[in-house]
């Protein structure tokens, strides 16, 4: 997908298009799971969540401009199968089997309260829409940091306000602090940021150099920037989802499917008309979302499989296919496949990260000792703890 050339000035229009290309399913369904669980503890959980879902995502952009969005080379220290396999692993938690269907069920659930309409006909249906809006060269930097973006932040701005306002003080929890940290903690890693922070820097960094034509310092500067007003942005969404979710929680109805938590609260907040316009927010967030994966994914597919053969269309029909197929699953069986493959995963990560910044900044060579021994450590936490 080619994106349009930045302008001058260009820091705070790429940093609304980063947040929005992160502000997908993940990152609207878990934070409200962790505020409903952690009540009056919502400080502590989100202590754990803004860790998992905001640090560690910045660390990764961090890391991936060192390497100039090529993660390849990002990646290549690890050795040839490491690297290959873990490349594989990325590109499907963000692909047809991860974090786009997932979209796909959140826009159902969003739009299931006014039309009748079933999951596997809606899949199909924006898979398609999805593939007209990508398949062409479109100014996706625009549409989303200029246009989109700031009509969901006013529309979750309306949210909060009204909501925490409004709001009943949230509940006292048995759990004490520790418990709901590691719970913010552990929904973070399911917003899957981290594996979307270094696939999203292949993107932005080339869009962000201008052709080339900008200097490695200039660039940094800008991805820094960019980087840091989609974290804060992130971390504000979080802490106002969070709040509203532990206020509300205790009046939402027993036994709701997570994807459709956030039009309840809608819905307490704003009523049944009030709550369309929410929800046509989220809509548009996700729609924005599944575009960029789309098109991430799809490049992976035409480089890695077809060899650069069948032009963009090919990769990009079969990433949605699959896509459209997979989100049958509904959302709760999409997460059964991930949530044990991300705590698994994501402590290694986060070492891989660390220590490709000391390698570019410090010359430090260690790299595969200390990743494999995180991966080791998150393997025998999922089986033991």
């Amino acid at each position: 997908m080619a994106l349009e050339e930045p302008q001058e000035g260009s820091i705070w229009a790429s940093g609304l298009a980063l947040f929005s290309m992160f502000f997908g399913a993940g990152n609207l369904v878990f934070p409200l799971l962790v505020g409903k669980n952690a009540g009056a503890e919502s400080s502590s959980a989100l202590a754990g969540l803004s860790l998992s879902a905001v640090a560690f995502p910045f660390l990764g952009l961090a890391a991936i401009m060192l390497y100039g969005g090529d993660l390849k080379a990002f990646l290549a220290r690890l050795g040839k199968w490491p690297s290959a396999a873990l490349l594989f692993v990325l590109a499907m938690s963000q692909g047809p089997i991860g974090a786009c269907p997932r979209l796909v069920t959140l826009m159902h659930a969003s739009v299931k309260p006014y039309f009748d309409v079933s999951l596997p006909i809606f899949s199909v249906f924006v898979c398609a829409l999805v593939f007209f809006l990508a398949v062409r060269p479109t100014r996706m930097m625009k549409l989303l940091g200029v246009i989109l973006t700031p009509l969901l932040l006013a529309t979750l701005g309306l949210l909060f306000c009204l909501g925490l306002y409004h709001g009943p003080q949230p509940l006292p929890v048995v759990e004490g602090a520790a418990h709901h940290f590691k719970q913010g903690l552990q929904g973070g890693y399911q917003t899957l940021d981290l594996t979307a922070a270094l696939l999203f820097g292949t993107l932005m960094i080339p869009h962000l150099s201008r052709g080339g034509r900008s200097s490695e310092s200039e660039v940094r500067r800008k991805m820094l920037g960019a980087s840091g007003i989609a974290a804060g942005l992130l971390m504000v969404s979080y802490v106002g989802l969070c709040y509203l979710s532990a206020s509300y929680g205790p009046l939402i109805p027993s036994g709701i499917a997570d994807v459709d938590y956030l039009h309840a609260i809608a819905v307490q907040i704003l009523g049944p008309s009030g709550s369309l316009i929410a929800t046509g927010a989220v809509f548009l967030a996700c729609l924005t979302t599944a575009i960029s994966l789309a098109a991430v994914f799809s490049e992976y597919i035409r480089t890695e499989f077809l060899k650069g053969k069948g032009g963009t269309t090919l990769p990009l029909a079969l990433t949605l296919g699959a896509t459209a197929l997979m989100a049958n699953l509904g959302f709760a069986g999409i997460m059964k496949i991930w949530g044990p493959i991300l705590e698994i995963l994501y402590p290694s990560l986060i070492v891989l990260c660390l220590l490709n910044i000391a390698n570019r900044l410090f010359a430090v060579k260690t790299v595969k000792a200390p990743v494999f021994a995180a991966l080791a450590f998150g393997s025998a936490s999922f089986i033991f703890l």
